[in-house]
């Protein structure tokens, strides 16, 4: 019986202000010339987004324009950051509710959260939300081993590729492993033998950065949740339009008593009646 309920994120304009631009304002970079940029010398001439704007900071960083070029500066960049209300404490809650309600005990139900975001994992990893995620997927910068600076892209999280890590997770494969073994994900299993199935996947997204994963997981089966930024409501207005989400838009309000966290209890009831069912018939 497949029992564990994962709670999969992205990170940026849906559990906290753009960790990015963050970390572009501490340094006095204003972030809509650095996406003009960008957009205008990399994307337009053909570079994949996150490779440019890692490029671009790496750069930054290598012209001291920014400061935080070690992951020891990142992670105290990192404690500055704010995420939305109730953030901080959700997954945790999530966790205590099936633990505690009557039909979640009786289903065996628990709860596993997730992040996959093309966002720097150094700074995403270190905010005061992230001890509660089982693993985090981002990108990633080498180290020069002499200076202990960052010297090189390690590795990007593309749009598509995002839905590379919900296999991932579907069949029971941690962050450690996929990076040593990245062919692993391609192996072929069993559907009733992978860890974690669609059915019991919730994504939550603000954007079009998250539409590949909205179609792998609500096409499996899965469950879609779709956030509206307050900067940039016209995003959230694409994903109503093109059918991407089974649920909202809702605001980023993940305390106990908004509109997003009683959903999200909906889904739980939902697949833990279907967890017993299984369990019965």
């Amino acid at each position: 019986m497949h029992n564990t309920i994962a709670i999969i994120c992205d990170c940026d304009a849906t559990l906290a202000p753009d960790t990015t631009e963050f970390l572009l304002r501490e340094n006095d970079i204003d972030p809509g010339e650095f996406w003009e940029d960008v957009d205008k010398n990399f994307v337009q001439k053909g570079w994949d987004p996150p490779q440019a704007y890692l490029y671009k900071i790496l750069k930054m960083m290598n012209d001291d324009k920014i400061k935080q070029d070690t992951p020891e500066k990142i992670h105290r960049l990192a404690k500055k950051i704010k995420p939305y209300n109730g953030v901080n404490s959700f997954i945790k809650e999530l966790q205590e509710y099936v633990s505690e309600d009557p039909d979640c005990v009786k289903s065996g139900i628990n709860i596993e959260g997730y992040i996959i975001s093309a966002g720097l994992e150094d700074l995403i990893g270190a905010c005061s939300f992230a001890e509660q995620f089982k693993d985090i997927f981002a990108s990633n910068y080498s180290l020069d081993s002499k200076t202990g600076r960052y010297n090189a892209i390690r590795s990007t999280v593309t749009f598509t590729e995002k839905t590379k890590f919900l296999y991932a997770i579907n069949k029971g494969i941690d962050k450690i492993n996929l990076q040593r073994y990245p062919y692993l994900v391609n192996n072929s299993i069993r559907k009733d033998l992978r860890r974690i199935p669609f059915g019991n996947m919730v994504y939550i997204g603000d954007g079009p950065s998250d539409i590949p994963c909205f179609s792998a997981v609500r096409s499996n089966g899965g469950h879609c949740i779709g956030i509206i930024g307050a900067k940039e409501p016209k995003r959230a207005y694409e994903l109503v339009m093109g059918r991407r989400t089974n649920y909202g838009i809702y605001s980023s309000n993940y305390s106990k008593d908004s509109d997003l966290r009683l959903v999200l209890k909906t889904i739980i009831d939902e697949v833990a009646r279907k967890i017993s069912c299984e369990g019965s018939s």
